[in-house]
Formats: C-alpha cells, sequence, structure tokens
C-alpha cells in the first residue's frame, strides 16, 4: 500500500465494533496521486455482499463531488460505478479508467482525476463508507479527509 512521492496518503482509524463485523471497518488509507484519486480500507470480517462508497469532493465537507460505488452481490463480480451527487440526487456518470475490488478483508476503489470535473483540485474531501442490508440499513463510515493533498 506504499504510495509514491508525488501524493499524499492518510491513514485513518476507525473503532472496531461500532458496526456489524461484516462491514466494520478498521483501517483506511486515502491516496491523492498526480492521476487519480483511491482508498482502501480494511474490513478484518467483509461479509460476500453490500454496497461501498467512495466519496470526493473540492469541498471541506461533502456538499457536492463523486461518488465510485461498488456492489458486490454473493457469487457474482463486483460493479463498480460512478454519481455525481448535487445537494438533491445521485447521477450516474461516465468513467472507464474507475475500479474496485472487493475482498478478502479490504475494499479497494480508485477513480481517476480526469473523471471529477470541477472536483480536480489540489486538496479534495474524501471518504468511505459501506452498508448492506435492503435500504443500506446498517452501516459503517471511516473518519474523512477534508483536505487530502496532491502535490
Amino acid at each position: 500500500m506504499a504510495a509514491p512521492a508525488s501524493a499524499q496518503t492518510v491513514d485513518r482509524n476507525d473503532p472496531a465494533g461500532d458496526a456489524p463485523a461484516r462491514i466494520d471497518i478498521t483501517k483506511v488509507r486515502y491516496t491523492h496521486l498526480s492521476d487519480r484519486v483511491r482508498v482502501a480500507a480494511k474490513i478484518p470480517d467483509l461479509g460476500p455482499s453490500g454496497t461501498a462508497d467512495f466519496l470526493v469532493s473540492r469541498h471541506e465537507i461533502f456538499e457536492a463531488g463523486y461518488v465510485v460505488r461498488i456492489r458486490q452481490h454473493r457469487g457474482q463480480p463486483a460493479k463498480v460505478s460512478l454519481l455525481y451527487y448535487d445537494h438533491f440526487s445521485l447521477r450516474k456518470r461516465t468513467c472507464k479508467g474507475i475500479s474496485g475490488s472487493w475482498g478478502p478483508e479490504v475494499v479497494r476503489l480508485k477513480v481517476p482525476r480526469s473523471c471529477l470535473k470541477g472536483h480536480a483540485t489540489k486538496h479534495v474531501f474524501a471518504q468511505f463508507a459501506i452498508a448492506f442490508g435492503a435500504g443500506g440499513e446498517q452501516f459503517d463510515e471511516a473518519p474523512a479527509v477534508t483536505r487530502l493533498r496532491r502535490s
């Protein structure tokens, strides 16, 4: 998980036991590279299904910006999509360079900066969250980084 010198990498710990074990985030690593933003979240007992979101925005709180979403259904390949949040709704966006993986114990997501129109600034807000259940009623959020710097 080491990052090159041209990027800022920030690790955040999240308390164990604050969510159901299958989505209980214990550590997150956010990285802002010259060409992409990425996250790796450790969930020691990661379940076989759920939804995880990686939020990236130019704002110091998530007022508007992009959501890289991975959905994992038991026995099927994970699906990654890019959405844009504009204070009112989430709208799907096209981006060929997004990618992600689900398990074991780690969810990884990355998005090219070229896909973050209007939000690919020198400093970005970044946060990771994971959920499961019909309406995502069980979830865990990792601590955010309000100013993840790109060198």
